[in-house]
């Protein structure tokens, strides 16, 4: 039987070592959503800094894992080994259920952060886009999205919750007291850059310097947040300028060397340099933590504060998981239902071929009727045809999981018949 499928790493099972390299941009997603429908009807990658993972439709859940983590492996030029140490495999309800929780940011580092549901829509337009999905991948990623929205309605899961950003200003704060008065530069101008700068400004910062490949959205942030802006060509010196640089791009290679910060600190005066990288893949050399003076950090080094957020939420994070389960539910029925129309719709079908033959053989036999007994006899017969159908098809359809459901499959679909 088809059923939904996803195979994916996230922070939990994979380092961020590991992720960046089996992540997709944005500018890659169509590429790589040609190559997943070669193998599937559908499909769907949901890439974020703290997962990747690939939703489809098959009925070789085996195979599909094997066919998916070699699609990754492929086209980032990994070893496959290295993924299915980190990977894991989700089939049915389960993986529905992952997407909900994803979704619902009850599998984000940062509980409840908001981010996660924005990507969550990405990830479905570039599928639409790219003409990936189709009734039930799109049904599935809608309900996932409305179950977001749900539990950030009702539940107090995203109430003044941590977004990755301002979880790296708090990580900043508890290493240099109150960030107000230091000096902060900015690279990138993006969602993630942006949820930064209101961060650093409600935490006192008002000297952001900005830099961006896109002048005119540096420009745009620069006013909103009242910052300046510097040409992405001169990220050197203004590194030397800064008491903390965040980085927080979309670039698929670091844009800050080793060398480039050495060189930044040596100009600059006396003082640590506070580095964070948001970015999967990073934005800044790893190695660059290794020069004295420099603290670097990147999205795994939040798990302190993540814990301590979910500490303060376990309440709200039960709430959500309950309006979780009851979207499952209605989902799965859902799907469930459209797993018995074709048994039902041949059922029918054969029955009414059925039908007519008698009838017509007995009308053969019987002289003399009218139009208006004929009509009688075929109101009749139809009539009782669906009382006798309405038990099995009412039973079908509350009981699809059951193995009888195979049974009536193989009784009412004929060969070459779509299941």
């Amino acid at each position: 039987m088809t059923q939904i499928f996803v195979t994916g790493l996230n922070h939990s099972t994979a380092p961020i070592a590991v992720r960046e390299r089996a992540s997709f941009t944005r500018e890659q997603l169509p590429e790589a959503l040609s190559r997943l429908v070669e193998k599937f009807d559908e499909g769907v990658i949901l890439s974020t800094c703290n997962r990747t993972e690939i939703y489809t439709l098959t009925d070789s859940p085996g195979q599909a894992s094997n066919h998916i983590l070699k699609l990754i492996s492929d086209f980032h030029g990994l070893d496959t080994n290295l993924l299915e140490g980190h990977s894991y495999s989700l089939e049915g309800a389960d993986a529905a259920r992952n997407l909900f929780r994803v979704s619902s940011g009850l599998d984000s580092m940062i509980l409840g952060e908001s981010q996660i549901l924005g990507q969550v829509r990405t990830a479905l337009s570039a599928a639409a886009d790219a003409r990936t999905v189709h009734s039930v991948m799109l049904q599935l990623f809608h309900t996932a999205i409305s179950t977001g929205r749900r539990v950030r309605e009702e539940t107090d899961v995203s109430r003044s919750s941590l977004s990755v950003s301002y979880a790296a200003v708090k990580l900043a704060e508890s290493f240099l007291g109150s960030v107000s008065g230091l000096k902060v530069l900015l690279v990138g101008a993006g969602e993630a850059g942006t949820l930064v700068a209101q961060a650093l400004r409600s935490s006192g910062v008002s000297d952001i310097t900005i830099a961006n490949r896109t002048p005119k959205r540096s420009a745009e942030i620069a006013e909103e947040f009242g910052g300046k802006t510097v040409p992405f060509s001169d990220l050197e010196h203004a590194l030397t300028q800064a008491d903390i640089c965040i980085a927080a791009t979309d670039a698929p290679e670091p844009i800050l060397s080793r060398a480039t910060v050495q060189s930044a600190l040596d100009s600059r005066p006396e003082g640590s340099l506070f580095l964070f990288d948001l970015s999967v893949p990073r934005n800044i050399d790893p190695e660059a933590g290794d020069i004295d003076d420099v603290n670097l950090f990147n999205i795994d080094d939040l798990s302190a504060i993540a814990a301590q957020n979910l500490r303060g939420r376990q309440v709200a994070a039960g709430d959500a998981e309950v309006i979780v389960e009851a979207e499952i539910a209605q989902f799965m029925s859902w799907l469930d239902t459209l797993e018995a129309t074709p048994v039902i719709k041949a059922m029918r079908l054969q029955a009414d071929e059925i039908r007519r033959r008698e009838l017509d053989r007995a009308l053969r036999e019987i002289k003399g009727l009218s139009e208006a007994d004929i009509a009688k006899l075929e109101a009749m017969t139809r009539s009782i045809v669906n009382r006798m159908l309405h038990g099995p098809t009412t039973t079908l359809r509350d009981r699809i999981g059951e193995d009888f459901l195979e049974a009536a499959r193989e009784m009412f679909l004929r060969p070459g018949d779509a299941a």
